[in-house]
């Protein structure tokens, strides 16, 4: 039914034209409808396949009172075409437990306006950051959706939440923004198998495996039959654990800036805690394991002690644990308007987070995590050269207040070593020709441990409705990189959309 109604859309609306947009009174509906097709670039196996309906409404009965709605629904049928990525299909699209917070309902709130107070409340986004390729200050509001890693513009994969914003306006420019968001949903992570599946989640499985592999077999012919026990550990629906946030933005001439403060909980690496219980060993099989291997209980009870090795029927529990932190931080922005630096802007952004908390590698090869405090910050230039060509150029450095733990470093979502300071270069470059209807736009990315990612791509407007975007994300850099991962995962990828 679903499919036959997709058909349905792409046949008809084409032909309503100018009538498909309804504006009428308070009422304004508006949307798209939307192909994704990605491809590695041999063009051996699909990345991804994908269907969007896009819908938006907002009903305005008064001027100081609105509605908005706003829906977000996809396919993505490269999952039921690829074998490979069968387990990731399970994980990722079946059972809905494991990405419950990837609503098709993207947002749904309510606006009340006045001269100097404005009210927003429902589940919505929110914008605090202006980085390219990253996010400093935003990754603490509204958590991501890695599936197709950063590799889509930061509206379509930040994952909404239910917030009461209020914006109040004591002076002319200066604004101060207030956050309470007693929703919580952590970062949404692909599954092993998936395309870009990140490394430490293969890393996991991997070791999940070698655990379930040596309960099924055991020891001397003896299954240990251990119960494994899988528990989020998400913080409880109780106010105490809501988002508190505010912002003071304010503008000065041609100097923009902000200052920001957010108490919130880290959500895109939480720690994984696994605790063992022995008071569920099976008696039975532990004597029997004692009698194969020829040892008393006790002298068993020690080998298995200096091995790290569970008795038969021990019980392992696997418990994400989300941490709260504080952060604090600030945008600014200044236009040059006159002189050598005459159409310049410099802008920067900054985030300090306390007691955040970071994954490393233990000598045995495990993960843990510790404390540690976090200096981040993006310094960017901006400047149109050659009449409607914008370059906009980014100095970026992720600074750990430790370098490591027992010298064993931090690690990247890949799973490789972190330096104690990480700096990135950025650059994009973008264009317009026939009066905007094509619009080429490259984005670079550089890891000082020789890490890239090149995106380039071409937005062609075909009329008032249908546009198409053809373009290609190229991932290098060694195994263990930020981008470097996905060296198998690069993408020519296909958009058309139709707009009503």
């Amino acid at each position: 039914m679903r499919k036959w109604l997709i058909v349905l859309l792409v046949v008809f609306l084409p032909g309503l034209g100018q009538a498909t947009i309804y504006q009428k009174g308070p009422v304004t509906v508006e949307g798209y409808i939307k192909s994704e097709t990605g491809v590695y670039p041999d063009f051996h196996k699909w990345i991804k396949i994908m269907n969007i309906v896009d819908l938006r409404g907002q009903y305005k009965p008064r001027p100081w009172l609105s509605f908005y709605g706003h829906i977000y629904k996809w396919w993505d049928f490269a999952y039921n075409q690829e074998d490979a990525y069968a387990p990731a299909h399970q994980a990722m699209y079946t059972n809905r437990e494991t990405w419950q917070g990837i609503s098709w309902v993207r947002e749904v709130y309510v606006d009340f306006f006045s001269e100097y107070l404005d009210i927003r409340a429902g589940k919505q986004l929110i914008t605090w950051g202006t980085a390219d390729g990253i996010r400093v200050l935003d990754k603490y509001v509204n958590p991501l959706d890695w599936r197709e890693f950063t590799l889509k513009p930061w509206n379509e994969i930040k994952i909404p939440l239910w917030t009461l914003k209020i914006e109040f306006q004591p002076t002319v420019n200066g604004s101060l923004q207030f956050l309470l968001i007693p929703d919580f949903e952590p970062d949404y992570w692909p599954a092993v198998g998936a395309p870009f599946a990140i490394g430490t989640s293969k890393e996991g499985a991997k070791m999940m495996d070698a655990l379930l592999n040596f309960s099924r077999t055991g020891m001397a012919g003896v299954p240990f039959d251990y119960r494994i026990i899988s528990h989020e550990g998400r913080p409880g629906e109780k106010w105490g654990n809501s988002k508190f946030g505010v912002r003071w933005r304010d503008v000065l001439g041609s100097f923009e800036y902000t200052l920001n403060y957010i108490y919130s909980w880290e959500t895109e690496s939480p720690e994984r805690v696994t605790t063992v219980d022995t008071s569920t060993m099976d008696p039975q099989k532990f004597q029997e394991l004692a009698m194969r291997m020829h040892m008393s209980p006790t002298e068993l009870q020690n080998f298995l002690h200096s091995q790290g090795i569970a008795p038969p029927g021990s019980t392992f529990y696997f418990t994400k644990k989300y941490h709260r932190i504080n952060v604090w931080g600030g945008t600014f922005s200044k236009t040059f308007v006159s002189g050598f630096l005459k159409g310049l802007t410099l802008r920067g952004e900054f985030a300090y987070v306390r007691n955040d908390y970071r994954a490393y590698r233990t000598k045995d090869g495990k993960f843990k995590w510790a404390k540690t405090d976090c200096y981040n910050y993006v310094i960017g230039l901006d400047k149109y050269i050659v009449t409607n060509w914008l370059a906009s150029f980014q100095f970026i450095q992720l600074i750990n207040s430790k370098k490591d733990i027992d010298g064993q470093p931090f690690v990247w979502p890949s799973g490789g070593a972190m330096d104690k300071v990480e700096t990135l270069l950025t650059l994009r470059v973008s264009t317009d020709f026939f009066h905007e209807r094509l619009k080429p736009n490259i984005l670079i990315v550089y890891g000082d441990d020789n890490d890239w990612r090149i995106s380039p791509s071409f937005y062609f407007e075909w009329g008032d409705h249908w546009t198409t975007t053809v373009g290609a994300h190229i991932l290098e850099g060694k195994e263990s990189g930020l981008h470097g991962q996905f060296n198998d995962s690069k993408e020519l990828y296909f958009e058309v959309k139709y707009s009503f």
